[in-house]
């Protein structure tokens, strides 16, 4: 598969299809969801930087610019990519760099040359926590996916994280494609601060069955892994409410119906098959 085709829109969404419906999809979701909200949880992002869509996204464009750009990556620059596709804002961005940094995944080059932006640089650090994340998509993504060396091999072999990096960007940067642009019900969450994180951590405790999804959701416990309020919480799930994507009731039960369920397996299903293209082109 080359660098190009790997954009066929049409038999991406049919791949995804068939992992959907794969007997262990549902195994395979609710561990991918629960690996990355842990990935994510406070314990250790306080230690990486890596908080939230936006800091995984700079992080992402970090890798790649230092890759493949002449000047490499800067603060204007990361600002400027971001703002094309509306992944978010000038200070958002910012506030990410800075995690980051804090973390220890970007180191800052002070001598950058006359007239010239100070560099930004992934550490090694950076580096294995990307593969760290990348071995919890694939363990999860083993019950209905085949890679060519287990999971934690797989996501440490050579070429892998880079063309995983490459990918993403270059769909974003050349074609304006963005695996969720199809998905509201996803960029609602995406939108908003430990958003997403907060739905694949409440997607890997429902009880699936016929007539859909639901559980209850302990709220201080998802606001202390993540450090958010409950209320933040609470507004996260009534926006999606709003929409009829999900049924929120203020007690922390939270309900799926068939049909809104099927939406959130199928971008699931894109996930996976998304990863698989461009780890193994």
């Amino acid at each position: 598969m080359t660098q190009r085709n790997f954009l066929d829109i049409d038999s991406l969404a049919a791949e995804a299809q068939s992992y959907v419906g794969h007997p262990q999809f549902d195994t395979a979701m609710q561990a991918f969801c629960g690996g990355l909200a842990d990935f994510h949880s406070i314990a250790r992002s306080r230690r990486t930087g890596v908080v939230d869509t936006i800091t995984w996204a700079v992080a992402v464009l970090v890798l790649y610019l230092d890759a493949h750009a002449p000047h490499g990556a800067n603060t204007s620059k990361i600002v400027a990519i971001c703002a094309e596709g509306g992944l978010g804002g000038a200070t958002a961005v910012r506030n990410a760099i800075a995690l980051l940094r804090q973390g220890g995944m970007i180191a800052v080059d002070h001598s950058p040359g006359a007239g010239r932006a100070h560099r930004l640089h992934p550490t090694p650090g950076l580096i294995e926590t990307m593969q760290d994340n990348l071995a919890v998509r694939f363990a999860a993504m083993e019950h209905v996916i085949a890679w060519p060396k287990p999971a934690e091999e797989w996501a440490r072999t050579d070429g892998v994280l880079e063309a995983f990096v490459r990918g993403n960007v270059e769909a974003y940067r050349c074609d304006r494609y963005t695996l969720f642009q199809d998905f509201p019900e996803i960029r609602v969450f995406m939108d908003r601060h430990c958003g997403y994180i907060v739905l694949m951590e409440s997607l890997a405790q429902i009880e699936i069955s016929p007539k859909g999804g639901s559980t209850v959701l302990t709220l201080s416990e998802i606001a202390q892994k993540f450090t958010i309020s409950r209320a933040h919480i609470r507004k996260l799930f009534a926006a999606a409410a709003a929409r009829e994507w999900l049924c929120f009731e203020s007690g922390g039960r939270l309900m799926f119906r068939p049909e809104a369920l099927a939406r959130y397996r199928l971008w699931f299903g894109y996930e996976f098959a998304w990863a698989r293209r461009l780890v193994e082109m």
